[in-house]
Protein backbone atom coordinates (compact mmCIF):
# COMPACT_ATOMS: atom_id res chain seq x y z
CA UNK A 1 0.00 0.00 0.00
CA UNK A 2 3.07 2.78 0.61
CA UNK A 3 4.26 1.78 -2.87
CA UNK A 4 1.09 3.85 -3.87
CA UNK A 5 2.19 7.11 -2.40
CA UNK A 6 4.92 9.70 -3.29
CA UNK A 7 7.71 9.67 -0.36
CA UNK A 8 9.02 13.09 0.07
CA UNK A 9 12.48 13.83 0.88
CA UNK A 10 13.52 14.33 4.39
CA UNK A 11 16.77 16.09 3.73
CA UNK A 12 17.34 19.56 2.78
CA UNK A 13 19.44 18.56 -0.14
CA UNK A 14 16.95 16.70 -1.51
CA UNK A 15 13.71 18.84 -0.99
CA UNK A 16 15.88 21.49 -2.21
CA UNK A 17 16.70 19.43 -5.34
CA UNK A 18 12.63 18.35 -5.53
CA UNK A 19 12.25 22.69 -5.61
CA UNK A 20 15.06 22.86 -8.25
CA UNK A 21 13.17 20.79 -10.43
CA UNK A 22 9.65 22.12 -10.16
CA UNK A 23 11.47 25.63 -10.69
CA UNK A 24 13.22 24.15 -13.97
CA UNK A 25 10.07 22.84 -15.25
CA UNK A 26 8.35 26.34 -14.93
CA UNK A 27 11.08 27.63 -16.52
CA UNK A 28 11.07 25.20 -19.21
CA UNK A 29 7.11 26.06 -19.38
CA UNK A 30 7.26 29.21 -20.10
CA UNK A 31 9.83 28.64 -22.81
CA UNK A 32 7.60 26.52 -24.55
CA UNK A 33 4.30 28.06 -24.09
CA UNK A 34 5.47 31.68 -24.86
CA UNK A 35 9.27 33.05 -25.20
CA UNK A 36 10.02 30.68 -27.41
CA UNK A 37 7.85 31.85 -30.14
CA UNK A 38 8.76 35.29 -29.68
CA UNK A 39 11.80 37.31 -31.31
CA UNK A 40 14.43 38.45 -29.13
CA UNK A 41 15.32 42.13 -27.92
CA UNK A 42 17.91 43.50 -28.97
CA UNK A 43 20.25 42.81 -26.14
CA UNK A 44 19.05 39.50 -26.26
CA UNK A 45 20.14 39.55 -29.89
CA UNK A 46 23.03 41.09 -29.73
CA UNK A 47 24.20 38.28 -26.80
CA UNK A 48 23.27 35.62 -28.70
CA UNK A 49 25.07 36.73 -32.03
CA UNK A 50 28.01 37.49 -29.67
CA UNK A 51 28.30 33.89 -28.23
CA UNK A 52 28.44 32.07 -31.53
CA UNK A 53 31.16 34.84 -32.68
CA UNK A 54 33.41 33.86 -29.58
CA UNK A 55 32.64 30.36 -30.41
CA UNK A 56 34.03 30.89 -33.90
CA UNK A 57 36.96 32.58 -32.74
CA UNK A 58 36.67 36.06 -33.10
CA UNK A 59 36.55 37.19 -29.56
CA UNK A 60 34.53 40.31 -29.24
CA UNK A 61 33.39 42.09 -32.46
CA UNK A 62 30.01 43.91 -32.63
CA UNK A 63 27.94 41.58 -34.15
CA UNK A 64 25.48 43.50 -36.01
CA UNK A 65 27.61 45.29 -38.67
CA UNK A 66 29.94 42.19 -38.41
CA UNK A 67 27.34 40.17 -39.40
CA UNK A 68 25.24 42.34 -41.45
CA UNK A 69 27.09 45.19 -42.17
CA UNK A 70 25.12 49.07 -41.98
CA UNK A 71 24.21 52.10 -43.91
CA UNK A 72 24.30 55.03 -41.90
CA UNK A 73 23.10 58.88 -43.35
CA UNK A 74 25.83 61.58 -42.09
CA UNK A 75 24.91 65.20 -41.70
CA UNK A 76 27.51 67.38 -43.46
CA UNK A 77 28.18 70.87 -41.88
CA UNK A 78 28.18 72.10 -45.57
CA UNK A 79 24.62 70.62 -46.28
CA UNK A 80 23.71 67.53 -47.33
CA UNK A 81 24.30 63.95 -46.20
CA UNK A 82 27.25 61.36 -47.09
CA UNK A 83 26.04 57.92 -46.72
CA UNK A 84 28.49 55.37 -45.16
CA UNK A 85 28.17 51.84 -45.88
CA UNK A 86 29.58 49.09 -43.43
CA UNK A 87 30.53 45.58 -45.61
CA UNK A 88 29.28 42.68 -44.20
CA UNK A 89 32.18 41.05 -42.08
CA UNK A 90 33.09 44.43 -40.73
CA UNK A 91 35.26 43.56 -37.49
CA UNK A 92 34.82 46.25 -35.26
CA UNK A 93 35.64 45.12 -31.06
CA UNK A 94 33.14 45.95 -28.63
CA UNK A 95 32.34 46.62 -24.83
CA UNK A 96 29.05 46.86 -25.19
CA UNK A 97 28.08 44.62 -22.29
CA UNK A 98 30.31 43.15 -19.93
CA UNK A 99 31.55 39.46 -20.86
CA UNK A 100 30.29 36.91 -18.72
CA UNK A 101 27.18 36.21 -20.17
CA UNK A 102 28.33 36.40 -23.65
CA UNK A 103 31.21 33.71 -22.55
CA UNK A 104 28.84 31.35 -20.90
CA UNK A 105 27.03 31.23 -23.97
CA UNK A 106 29.45 30.96 -25.79
CA UNK A 107 30.90 27.90 -24.07
CA UNK A 108 27.35 26.25 -25.17
CA UNK A 109 27.66 27.50 -28.31
CA UNK A 110 31.12 26.29 -28.86
CA UNK A 111 29.56 22.75 -27.97
CA UNK A 112 27.13 23.31 -30.87
CA UNK A 113 23.95 25.08 -29.01
CA UNK A 114 24.52 27.65 -31.62
CA UNK A 115 20.30 28.32 -32.61
CA UNK A 116 18.13 30.57 -30.88
CA UNK A 117 15.75 27.63 -29.35
CA UNK A 118 19.06 25.60 -27.98
CA UNK A 119 20.64 28.72 -26.61
CA UNK A 120 17.07 29.69 -24.96
CA UNK A 121 16.95 26.17 -23.23
CA UNK A 122 20.40 26.76 -21.68
CA UNK A 123 19.27 29.55 -20.48
CA UNK A 124 16.38 28.24 -18.83
CA UNK A 125 18.50 25.40 -16.91
CA UNK A 126 20.52 28.15 -16.25
CA UNK A 127 18.02 29.61 -13.69
CA UNK A 128 18.84 26.32 -11.29
CA UNK A 129 22.05 27.81 -10.02
CA UNK A 130 19.88 31.17 -8.65
CA UNK A 131 17.47 28.67 -6.77
CA UNK A 132 19.79 26.48 -5.54
CA UNK A 133 22.25 29.63 -4.18
CA UNK A 134 18.98 30.75 -2.80
CA UNK A 135 17.92 27.83 -1.08
CA UNK A 136 21.57 27.74 0.42
CA UNK A 137 21.97 31.49 1.59
CA UNK A 138 18.34 30.89 3.51
CA UNK A 139 20.07 28.02 5.32
CA UNK A 140 23.12 30.10 5.99
CA UNK A 141 21.10 33.25 7.40
CA UNK A 142 18.92 31.36 9.88
CA UNK A 143 17.78 27.69 9.12
CA UNK A 144 17.04 24.53 6.20
CA UNK A 145 13.50 25.87 6.56
CA UNK A 146 14.51 28.93 5.56
CA UNK A 147 16.25 28.16 3.19
CA UNK A 148 13.35 25.84 1.78
CA UNK A 149 10.85 28.80 1.49
CA UNK A 150 13.15 31.21 -0.09
CA UNK A 151 14.28 28.55 -2.66
CA UNK A 152 10.09 27.61 -3.47
CA UNK A 153 10.05 31.72 -3.87
CA UNK A 154 13.07 32.28 -6.85
CA UNK A 155 11.59 29.04 -8.15
CA UNK A 156 7.93 30.26 -8.85
CA UNK A 157 8.47 34.00 -8.98
CA UNK A 158 7.71 35.36 -12.28
CA UNK A 159 10.03 38.00 -11.75
CA UNK A 160 12.77 36.23 -11.52
CA UNK A 161 11.72 33.11 -14.17
CA UNK A 162 10.58 35.25 -16.95
CA UNK A 163 14.27 35.93 -17.81
CA UNK A 164 15.45 32.28 -18.00
CA UNK A 165 14.56 31.85 -21.46
CA UNK A 166 15.04 35.53 -23.12
CA UNK A 167 18.76 35.43 -23.65
CA UNK A 168 19.61 38.39 -21.48
CA UNK A 169 21.82 39.09 -18.59
CA UNK A 170 19.80 38.97 -15.65
CA UNK A 171 19.76 35.13 -15.40
CA UNK A 172 23.39 35.32 -14.39
CA UNK A 173 23.11 38.19 -12.65
CA UNK A 174 20.51 37.32 -10.72
CA UNK A 175 22.79 33.87 -9.69
CA UNK A 176 25.73 36.53 -9.34
CA UNK A 177 23.49 38.80 -6.72
CA UNK A 178 22.68 35.91 -4.57
CA UNK A 179 25.89 34.55 -4.52
CA UNK A 180 27.50 37.42 -3.30
CA UNK A 181 24.50 37.82 -0.62
CA UNK A 182 26.05 34.27 0.19
CA UNK A 183 29.37 34.57 0.70
CA UNK A 184 28.89 38.05 2.30
CA UNK A 185 27.14 36.50 4.58
CA UNK A 186 29.97 33.84 5.41
CA UNK A 187 32.24 36.85 5.49
CA UNK A 188 30.15 38.55 8.13
CA UNK A 189 30.66 35.78 10.70
CA UNK A 190 33.64 35.02 9.65
CA UNK A 191 35.86 37.82 8.43
CA UNK A 192 38.86 35.77 8.00
CA UNK A 193 41.71 36.34 5.10
CA UNK A 194 40.45 33.23 3.23
CA UNK A 195 36.96 34.43 3.04
CA UNK A 196 37.87 37.64 1.65
CA UNK A 197 39.34 36.10 -1.03
CA UNK A 198 36.20 34.13 -1.89
CA UNK A 199 34.50 37.57 -1.66
CA UNK A 200 36.13 39.33 -4.04
CA UNK A 201 36.05 36.34 -6.53
CA UNK A 202 32.48 36.10 -6.49
CA UNK A 203 32.32 39.83 -6.35
CA UNK A 204 34.56 40.39 -9.91
CA UNK A 205 31.97 37.61 -11.68
CA UNK A 206 29.21 39.90 -10.21
CA UNK A 207 31.06 43.64 -11.75
CA UNK A 208 31.55 41.01 -14.89
CA UNK A 209 27.80 40.15 -15.39
CA UNK A 210 26.33 43.48 -14.84
CA UNK A 211 28.61 46.47 -14.41
CA UNK A 212 25.98 48.03 -11.61
CA UNK A 213 26.89 44.98 -9.63
CA UNK A 214 30.23 46.40 -8.88
CA UNK A 215 28.88 48.64 -6.22
CA UNK A 216 28.06 45.90 -3.86
CA UNK A 217 31.67 44.44 -2.87
CA UNK A 218 33.59 47.42 -1.72
CA UNK A 219 30.14 48.87 0.44
CA UNK A 220 29.22 46.12 1.88
CA UNK A 221 32.73 44.92 2.30
CA UNK A 222 33.92 47.98 3.89
CA UNK A 223 31.22 48.32 6.80
CA UNK A 224 31.01 44.53 7.46
CA UNK A 225 35.11 45.18 8.56
CA UNK A 226 33.83 48.41 10.44
CA UNK A 227 32.01 46.69 12.77
CA UNK A 228 34.11 43.71 13.61
CA UNK A 229 36.82 43.72 16.12
CA UNK A 230 39.39 43.03 14.57
CA UNK A 231 42.97 45.19 14.90
CA UNK A 232 42.26 48.16 12.11
CA UNK A 233 45.46 46.71 10.50
CA UNK A 234 43.67 43.39 9.95
CA UNK A 235 40.35 44.97 8.54
CA UNK A 236 42.43 46.94 6.12
CA UNK A 237 44.18 44.18 5.19
CA UNK A 238 41.21 41.99 4.71
CA UNK A 239 39.67 44.59 2.74
CA UNK A 240 42.79 44.95 0.29
CA UNK A 241 42.35 41.50 -0.03
CA UNK A 242 38.95 41.37 -1.12
CA UNK A 243 39.45 44.22 -3.57
CA UNK A 244 43.33 43.08 -5.18
CA UNK A 245 41.03 39.52 -5.70
CA UNK A 246 38.52 41.24 -7.39
CA UNK A 247 40.54 43.48 -9.24
CA UNK A 248 42.68 40.08 -10.78
CA UNK A 249 39.28 38.54 -11.65
CA UNK A 250 38.63 41.69 -14.00
CA UNK A 251 42.00 42.13 -15.40
CA UNK A 252 41.75 40.01 -18.04
CA UNK A 253 38.55 41.82 -19.61
CA UNK A 254 40.42 45.37 -18.69
CA UNK A 255 43.91 44.83 -20.63
CA UNK A 256 41.55 43.26 -23.60
CA UNK A 257 39.21 46.24 -23.86
CA UNK A 258 42.31 48.98 -23.11
CA UNK A 259 44.61 46.69 -26.01
CA UNK A 260 41.22 47.05 -28.34
CA UNK A 261 40.49 50.58 -27.72
CA UNK A 262 43.47 52.15 -27.10
CA UNK A 263 41.91 53.75 -24.01
CA UNK A 264 40.99 52.49 -20.74
CA UNK A 265 37.67 50.58 -20.67
CA UNK A 266 36.62 48.53 -17.86
CA UNK A 267 33.57 46.53 -17.23
CA UNK A 268 31.75 48.18 -20.84
CA UNK A 269 31.88 51.39 -22.20
CA UNK A 270 27.99 52.16 -23.41
CA UNK A 271 27.11 54.51 -20.54
CA UNK A 272 27.22 56.97 -22.91
CA UNK A 273 24.66 55.72 -24.99
CA UNK A 274 22.51 54.97 -21.82
CA UNK A 275 22.88 58.72 -21.10
CA UNK A 276 21.92 60.24 -24.22
CA UNK A 277 19.14 57.78 -24.85
CA UNK A 278 17.27 58.68 -21.59
CA UNK A 279 18.42 62.53 -21.04
CA UNK A 280 16.42 64.62 -23.72
CA UNK A 281 12.92 66.21 -24.26
CA UNK A 282 11.26 62.82 -24.76
CA UNK A 283 11.83 61.12 -21.51
CA UNK A 284 11.93 64.69 -19.74
CA UNK A 285 8.69 66.17 -20.75
CA UNK A 286 6.84 63.52 -22.75
CA UNK A 287 5.17 59.99 -22.47
CA UNK A 288 8.17 58.47 -22.25
CA UNK A 289 8.99 60.21 -18.77
CA UNK A 290 11.58 58.60 -16.96
CA UNK A 291 11.94 56.12 -19.55
CA UNK A 292 14.43 55.55 -22.92
CA UNK A 293 13.92 56.63 -26.11
CA UNK A 294 15.92 55.22 -28.92
CA UNK A 295 15.46 58.72 -31.25
CA UNK A 296 17.38 60.72 -28.85
CA UNK A 297 20.19 58.96 -29.43
CA UNK A 298 20.23 60.19 -33.07
CA UNK A 299 21.81 61.42 -35.03
CA UNK A 300 24.71 58.80 -34.53
CA UNK A 301 28.39 60.65 -33.94
CA UNK A 302 30.87 60.58 -37.21
CA UNK A 303 34.51 61.52 -37.17
CA UNK A 304 34.91 64.86 -39.05
CA UNK A 305 35.73 63.71 -42.10
CA UNK A 306 32.53 61.74 -41.79
CA UNK A 307 34.33 58.21 -41.30
CA UNK A 308 33.22 55.67 -38.75
CA UNK A 309 34.45 56.71 -35.29
CA UNK A 310 35.03 53.60 -32.43
CA UNK A 311 32.94 52.42 -29.67
CA UNK A 312 34.78 53.94 -27.02
CA UNK A 313 34.82 57.77 -29.81
CA UNK A 314 31.30 57.37 -30.40
CA UNK A 315 30.16 56.98 -26.61
CA UNK A 316 32.32 59.80 -25.69
CA UNK A 317 30.39 62.36 -28.17
CA UNK A 318 26.80 60.69 -26.61
CA UNK A 319 28.13 61.10 -23.12
CA UNK A 320 28.92 64.76 -23.32
CA UNK A 321 25.74 65.45 -25.48
CA UNK A 322 23.50 64.05 -22.42
CA UNK A 323 25.72 65.88 -20.14
CA UNK A 324 25.19 69.16 -21.44
CA UNK A 325 21.50 68.59 -21.51
CA UNK A 326 21.32 67.33 -17.98
CA UNK A 327 23.14 70.36 -16.88
CA UNK A 328 20.67 72.45 -18.81
CA UNK A 329 17.67 70.81 -17.14
CA UNK A 330 19.31 69.60 -13.41
CA UNK A 331 16.45 71.01 -11.51
CA UNK A 332 13.41 69.46 -13.44
CA UNK A 333 16.12 66.33 -13.35
CA UNK A 334 15.57 65.95 -9.70
CA UNK A 335 12.40 67.08 -9.06
CA UNK A 336 10.35 65.30 -11.75
CA UNK A 337 12.61 62.73 -13.68
CA UNK A 338 14.29 60.84 -11.26
CA UNK A 339 11.03 60.12 -9.05
CA UNK A 340 9.67 58.94 -12.19
CA UNK A 341 12.59 56.53 -12.91
CA UNK A 342 12.81 55.26 -9.74
CA UNK A 343 9.05 55.07 -9.75
CA UNK A 344 8.71 53.28 -12.80
CA UNK A 345 11.52 50.73 -11.66
CA UNK A 346 9.45 49.99 -8.18
CA UNK A 347 5.68 49.26 -9.82
CA UNK A 348 4.55 52.57 -8.49
CA UNK A 349 4.82 55.22 -11.86
CA UNK A 350 2.41 53.94 -14.78
CA UNK A 351 3.18 50.44 -13.76
CA UNK A 352 0.45 48.70 -15.99
CA UNK A 353 1.88 51.29 -18.99
CA UNK A 354 5.45 49.94 -18.06
CA UNK A 355 5.29 46.37 -18.11
CA UNK A 356 3.43 47.37 -21.66
CA UNK A 357 6.91 48.88 -22.41
CA UNK A 358 8.60 45.64 -21.44
CA UNK A 359 6.89 44.04 -23.49
CA UNK A 360 8.08 46.05 -26.47
CA UNK A 361 11.50 46.43 -25.12
CA UNK A 362 12.69 42.99 -23.45
CA UNK A 363 9.88 40.57 -25.53
CA UNK A 364 8.61 39.98 -21.86
CA UNK A 365 5.27 38.47 -22.13
CA UNK A 366 2.44 40.69 -20.91
CA UNK A 367 0.53 38.28 -18.82
CA UNK A 368 3.52 37.00 -17.32
CA UNK A 369 4.57 40.29 -15.84
CA UNK A 370 1.19 41.05 -14.99
CA UNK A 371 1.22 37.70 -12.95
CA UNK A 372 5.07 38.96 -11.55
CA UNK A 373 3.36 42.33 -10.54
CA UNK A 374 1.20 40.36 -8.73
CA UNK A 375 3.31 38.23 -6.84
CA UNK A 376 5.67 41.40 -6.28
CA UNK A 377 2.55 43.44 -4.35
CA UNK A 378 2.38 40.21 -1.81
CA UNK A 379 6.47 39.99 -1.75
CA UNK A 380 6.99 43.45 -0.94
CA UNK A 381 5.25 43.77 2.80
CA UNK A 382 6.76 40.90 3.54
CA UNK A 383 10.20 42.07 2.98
CA UNK A 384 9.15 45.10 4.90
CA UNK A 385 8.34 42.33 7.50
CA UNK A 386 11.93 40.44 6.93
CA UNK A 387 13.47 43.48 7.21
CA UNK A 388 12.61 44.50 10.58
CA UNK A 389 12.93 40.61 11.63
CA UNK A 390 16.78 40.31 10.48
CA UNK A 391 17.02 43.53 12.50
CA UNK A 392 15.54 42.67 16.09
CA UNK A 393 17.64 39.62 15.43
CA UNK A 394 20.42 41.08 14.60
CA UNK A 395 20.94 39.77 11.41
CA UNK A 396 23.51 40.43 8.52
CA UNK A 397 20.78 43.17 7.05
CA UNK A 398 22.77 45.20 5.39
CA UNK A 399 24.09 42.31 3.02
CA UNK A 400 20.33 41.44 2.62
CA UNK A 401 19.19 44.33 1.54
CA UNK A 402 22.52 45.96 0.06
CA UNK A 403 21.01 45.13 -3.69
CA UNK A 404 17.57 47.20 -2.90
CA UNK A 405 19.56 50.83 -2.67
CA UNK A 406 21.44 49.35 -5.25
CA UNK A 407 19.27 48.82 -7.87
CA UNK A 408 17.02 52.20 -6.93
CA UNK A 409 20.57 53.81 -7.65
CA UNK A 410 20.72 52.11 -11.22
CA UNK A 411 17.76 53.68 -12.10
CA UNK A 412 17.64 57.14 -10.49
CA UNK A 413 21.32 57.36 -12.93
CA UNK A 414 19.73 56.14 -15.84
CA UNK A 415 16.30 55.15 -16.73
CA UNK A 416 13.54 53.41 -15.07
CA UNK A 417 12.65 49.82 -15.86
CA UNK A 418 11.42 46.75 -14.64
CA UNK A 419 14.48 44.90 -15.47
CA UNK A 420 16.82 47.04 -14.13
CA UNK A 421 15.17 45.91 -10.60
CA UNK A 422 16.47 42.28 -11.39
CA UNK A 423 18.90 42.00 -8.31
CA UNK A 424 16.85 43.51 -6.06
CA UNK A 425 14.66 41.02 -6.44
CA UNK A 426 16.69 39.28 -5.22
CA UNK A 427 16.75 41.13 -1.44
CA UNK A 428 12.94 41.40 -1.49
CA UNK A 429 12.88 37.14 -1.82
CA UNK A 430 15.17 36.57 0.89
CA UNK A 431 14.15 39.25 3.33
CA UNK A 432 10.45 37.96 2.21
CA UNK A 433 11.48 34.51 3.01
CA UNK A 434 12.89 35.34 6.64
CA UNK A 435 9.23 37.00 7.45
CA UNK A 436 7.30 33.84 6.43
CA UNK A 437 9.59 31.48 7.97
CA UNK A 438 9.73 33.47 11.17
CA UNK A 439 5.69 33.26 10.98
CA UNK A 440 5.66 29.46 10.54
CA UNK A 441 8.09 29.30 13.16
CA UNK A 442 5.61 30.96 15.52
CA UNK A 443 2.49 29.01 14.37
CA UNK A 444 4.81 25.90 14.86
CA UNK A 445 5.91 27.26 18.82
CA UNK A 446 2.42 28.19 19.20
CA UNK A 447 0.26 24.54 18.70
CA UNK A 448 3.22 22.48 20.30
CA UNK A 449 2.02 21.59 23.77
CA UNK A 450 4.33 22.44 26.71
CA UNK A 451 6.89 20.35 28.30
CA UNK A 452 4.17 19.89 31.26
CA UNK A 453 1.49 19.34 28.97
CA UNK A 454 3.41 16.35 27.49
CA UNK A 455 4.02 15.20 31.26
CA UNK A 456 0.49 15.70 32.37
CA UNK A 457 -0.85 13.57 29.41
CA UNK A 458 1.88 10.42 29.40
CA UNK A 459 -0.18 7.69 31.02
CA UNK A 460 0.17 6.72 35.08
CA UNK A 461 2.31 3.59 35.58
CA UNK A 462 2.17 1.74 38.98
CA UNK A 463 6.17 0.58 40.17
CA UNK A 464 6.54 -3.05 39.91
CA UNK A 465 9.14 -2.51 42.80
CA UNK A 466 9.86 -0.51 45.32
CA UNK A 467 11.91 2.91 44.76
CA UNK A 468 15.50 2.22 45.46
CA UNK A 469 16.23 -1.07 42.84
CA UNK A 470 16.69 -4.29 43.55
CA UNK A 471 19.00 -5.69 46.18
Amino acid sequence: MNALHPVWPVTFRGRLTLIAIAGVAVRLAHLTLIAANNPLSGDASSYHLAANLWADGLGFPEPFRHLFGGTDAVPLSTGGVSVIQTPIGHLEPTAGHPPVWALMLGIFSFLGATSILEQQVVSALLGIPAIVLTGLLGREVHSERLGLIAAAITAFYAFIWVNDGLLMAETPAIASAVATMLIGVRFWKQPTRRSAVFLGIVGGVAALTRAELVLFLPVVTAVVLVRTVLPWRERVLRYAICGLTSLLVCLPWFVRNSTAFDSPVFFSNGMGTVLVQSNCDATYFGPDLGYWNLDCGLPIPYGDDGGLLNEVERDTVVRERATSYISEHRSHLLTTVVPARIGRMWGIYEPIGQLRRDVLADRRSFAVSALGLVQFTLLVPAAVAGFFVVRRRRGPLLILSAWIPIATFTAATTFGNTRYRTAAETSIVILAAVALDAVVGWRTSRHKPSEADQLKDQPTTTALQPPGGSS
